[in-house]
C-alpha cells in the first residue's frame, strides 16, 4: 500500500472492519494514536485502544458493517463519512441487547501522517441509534429515509455549492 494515499488507507480499514480483523484494523494506527469518539465522550489510545473499542461494538453488534458514502482529503487529513448496519445483539452502552436492526450513519475525521492513523474524530448519529433500537420514539412527520439514503442524497446532489469558510 502507498503510504502516501489515505483514499487507499481508508479503504483497506473498512475492508478491514468488515472482516472483523481487529488486528488488521489497528495495523493502520500510529503505536502512540489518540482517537475521541464525541458521541460518547470517549478517548482511546494506542493500537489496544482501537481493539477495544472494536471489540465493543462487534459484542454488541456481532455482524456490523461499514459502508463509505463519502472521503474528503486535503494535507494529511480525511474525513469520511460512513454508515455502519447491523442487529443489536449484545449490552451496548449499557443498553441490553433489543435484537434490533441499526442504521446508524456518522462522520470520522482522521490525521495521517506516513501511512498511519495518528488521530481521529468520530461524530455519528446516537438520537438514529436510539431509535432503531426503539428507545426514543420515532420523529414526527412522514417515515424518514434511511440515514445511508439520505447521505448518499446529500452528496450527489450537484446545486450544493462547497462550503466557503473564508
Amino acid at each position: 500500500m502507498d503510504p502516501m494515499n489515505p483514499a487507499l488507507l481508508v479503504r483497506h480499514v473498512v475492508e478491514a472492519l468488515n472482516a472483523r480483523d481487529a488486528e488488521r484494523v489497528a495495523g493502520f494506527y500510529a503505536a502512540d494514536y489518540k482517537g475521541l469518539d464525541v458521541s460518547r465522550a470517549l478517548r482511546k489510545q494506542g493500537r489496544a485502544g482501537v481493539c477495544e473499542e472494536l471489540g465493543e461494538w462487534w459484542r454488541a453488534f456481532p455482524d456490523l458493517r461499514f459502508t463509505t458514502e463519502d472521503v474528503v482529503m486535503q494535507a494529511g487529513r480525511v474525513v469520511l463519512g460512513w454508515t455502519a448496519v447491523g442487529r443489536h445483539q449484545g449490552c451496548f452502552m449499557h443498553i441490553p441487547p433489543t435484537n434490533r436492526c441499526i442504521e446508524v450513519c456518522g462522520f470520522s475525521v482522521l490525521d495521517v501522517r506516513a501511512g498511519e492513523i495518528v488521530r481521529a474524530l468520530h461524530l455519528w448519529d446516537m438520537a438514529g441509534l436510539l431509535r432503531s433500537m426503539k428507545l426514543l420514539p420515532d420523529l414526527p412527520g412522514p417515515p424518514a429515509s434511511s440515514p445511508a439514503t439520505l447521505l448518499a442524497a446529500f452528496f450527489a446532489d450537484a446545486s450544493l455549492q462547497p462550503l466557503c469558510l473564508d
